[in-house]
């Protein structure tokens, strides 16, 4: 599988298919604007991206990412969620 393969799928799952914005038809980052998320998974994705590994190798790594991502994301919402009480 190729960076741009794995960012389609990935932008398959994306509201309004917007990872589409940060990358080009060579799976290259471009400037994009308006979606701060997803310019970060799109760059995430990328930075983890390995071309030698299998199919399977590389979603697992995508996922795991992901999986990060998420987690960062909701200690932050439960940050934020415990500083308004």
């Amino acid at each position: 599988m190729q960076i741009k393969e794995l960012l389609d799928l990935a932008n398959k799952g994306y509201d309004d298919g917007f990872l589409s914005e940060y990358y080009d038809d060579e799976g290259k980052l471009k400037e994009g604007f308006g979606d701060g998320l997803a310019r970060f998974i799109v760059v995430e994705l990328m930075e983890t991206f390995d071309s030698d590994a299998s199919e399977e190798e590389q979603r697992s790594t995508a996922m795991a990412a992901m999986d990060m991502a998420r987690r960062d994301i909701e200690a932050v919402h439960t940050a934020l969620h415990r500083g308004a009480s």
